[in-house]
């Protein structure tokens, strides 16, 4: 092909599509091609609630019956646009009751001091546990479970605890080990405490073997809250 036919050959291809789009925009100005954006015809239940997760669960038989793909498509629409309408809200729920937390009496009767003297590991650096053992940045812990509170003899206590009265019961070995700074504000001892109860009961039931005989745990409160909801009564 010559250089002429190359011009010709582009010319009608140029021509061609401008036929064709002016014949498309000649078109649409002819026939109004504005859809309604939905079917002409609704079937029931078209924008109802679906639960959604059910029908997820139980694809593909949740679309199983005749008009379902429609109703989902509707539904789904509505979404989009916000216009969907919610489901009713669910009565009120009745809130379990609560129970109380078990005493120390129950939790030191399944502690096991195995575990507590290996929780305890983290105290060798201010304490030690032997008997006779020297006081380091905090006093020795050999028996302290009955000892007077501050009253380690050659231990320099804070004022704020060379004020307290009374022993170290389990009880208050408890209070303590939960939170220093709470049980006795003002104190040097700058440790956070440890949050969970049952841990703290292995703690203590190891503590109470240190001395020269194991002090006895306090008696486990009775059970004041049933399975259902009463007061348990004692067995005969």
């Amino acid at each position: 092909m010559d250089r002429w036919d190359w011009v010709r050959t582009a010319s009608a291809i140029t021509l061609a599509i401008g036929v064709a789009g002016g014949s498309s925009w000649f078109a649409t100005q002819l026939v109004n091609s504005d859809y309604p954006g939905q079917p002409s015809y609704k079937p029931a239940g078209l924008g109802a609630p679906i639960d959604l997760a059910q029908l997820q669960r139980s694809w593909p038989s949740g679309l199983s019956t005749p008009g379902d793909d429609n109703r989902l498509s509707g539904y789904m629409s509505a979404v989009a646009k916000g216009t969907a309408p919610h489901p009713a809200p669910a009565g009120p729920v009745a809130a379990a009751p609560a129970l109380p937390p078990p005493d120390l009496g129950t939790l030191l009767a399944s502690a096991d001091a195995a575990k507590g003297k290996a929780t305890a590991r983290v105290c060798v650096s201010c304490h030690s546990f032997q008997q006779g053992g020297a006081n380091g940045i905090g006093p020795n812990l050999w028996a302290i479970v009955g000892r007077t509170v501050g009253r380690e003899p050659g231990f320099a206590y804070s004022q704020a605890l060379a004020v307290q009265q009374g022993s170290w019961s389990y009880e208050r070995l408890d209070h303590w080990l939960m939170s220093p700074a709470r049980a006795v504000p003002g104190n040097k001892m700058g440790f956070a405490g440890i949050r969970n109860p049952q841990d703290r009961a292995n703690v203590l039931a190891y503590l109470g073997q240190l001395g020269a005989a194991p002090t006895p745990f306090p008696a486990p409160q009775p059970a004041t809250v049933a399975a259902g909801g009463g007061a348990a009564k004692p067995g005969r």
